[in-house]
């Protein structure tokens, strides 16, 4: 049978299901609010003698949750300790997930335990309500989508045949080239994206250029064999970061001034890449998630 979950996770792996079949009963259709819609705020300014306003912008506030229910066990030392469960997995010090399932849908949202979770014991049952924060109001899928612009494609099979008069003939990899990418956001929203350099040899002055507005993200610096570089475009999280050897460095200086940390907009985004020296010896990645207004 199949019904709506939300299963809270914190960033220490402890995790709690809120279900008609859970021990925290919670009827998601009926005792959750706020994982549906979301709060967008108008700015706009008016002048003496105008009628009306006039719009400046628009922002999507962060998102309220309150997860209503009841602890499904009339013992009361099981209740009790069933009780100590769930606030240790809501500990306000560590951030967590809450992820929506129904069937075989799912879309999860970063989140924090805001305020005071209120249990209490009425007639025979425990009833709960958790606040829950999501500064970031949108859901996204649980996997990141990854796109290659160049990467190495491994071509060695088994069983392996080497031809005898063609020893030559044997390929064990070959670049896969594609000069142009096409990161299709079908999200509600536009996004964020983790852009990642490896250097398989020395390069200079590494370049991915959004071929549809023009703007760039460029890092002045010359990479060594193995040197990965990633430039995070998320607001809340923008930066640059090397790593060499196993050690991570943070390379936001090395940023181009006239970058722009890129949003990937609704729909189609082509890019494509370029190095002063180089090209030929790099890979890159482009990451990022499809986000949502509701589930």
């Amino acid at each position: 049978m199949e019904y709506e979950k939300l299963i809270y996770t914190n960033e220490r792996g402890e995790s709690v299901e809120f279900s008609t079949a859970s021990i925290y009963h919670c009827n998601v259709s009926k005792d959750v609010d706020g994982i549906a819609g979301v709060t967008n705020v108008l700015y706009s300014t008016n002048s003496m003698g105008q009628h009306g306003d006039t719009y400046v912008g628009q922002r999507i506030e962060a998102r309220d949750i309150d997860i209503t229910g009841h602890i499904n066990a009339k013992d009361k030392a099981q209740a009790y300790e069933l009780r100590r469960s769930l606030l240790k997995a809501l500990n306000p010090e560590l951030s967590g997930t809450l992820a929506y399932e129904f069937g075989g849908f799912k879309r999860v949202i970063n989140c924090r335990l805001h305020g005071e979770p209120k249990l209490e014991r009425k007639s025979v049952l425990i009833e709960f309500t958790i606040p829950l924060d999501c500064l970031n109001p949108f859901w996204r899928e649980e996997d990141e989508q990854k796109e290659d612009i160049a990467s190495w494609v491994a071509a060695w099979e088994f069983p392996c045949e080497i031809e005898k008069d063609n020893p030559e003939s044997m390929i064990f990899g070959y670049r896969a080239e594609s000069v142009i990418v096409d990161c299709y956001n079908e999200g509600d929203v536009s996004t964020g994206m983790r852009v990642r350099f490896t250097a398989l040899g020395t390069v200079t002055n590494p370049i991915l250029l959004n071929v549809d507005t023009g703007e760039f993200l460029k890092l002045n610096v010359t990479m060594q064999t193995g040197d990965v570089i990633e430039i995070n475009t998320q607001y809340g999280s923008k930066g640059a970061t090397l790593t060499r050897d196993g050690e991570k460095t943070d390379y936001f200086r090395y940023v181009d001034v006239d970058s722009t940390f890129m949003q990937l907009e609704i729909g189609d985004n082509n890019f494509r890449y370029d190095a002063e020296s180089g090209v030929n010896s790099m890979e890159v990645s482009i990451f990022y998630n499809k986000e949502y207004l509701g589930v």
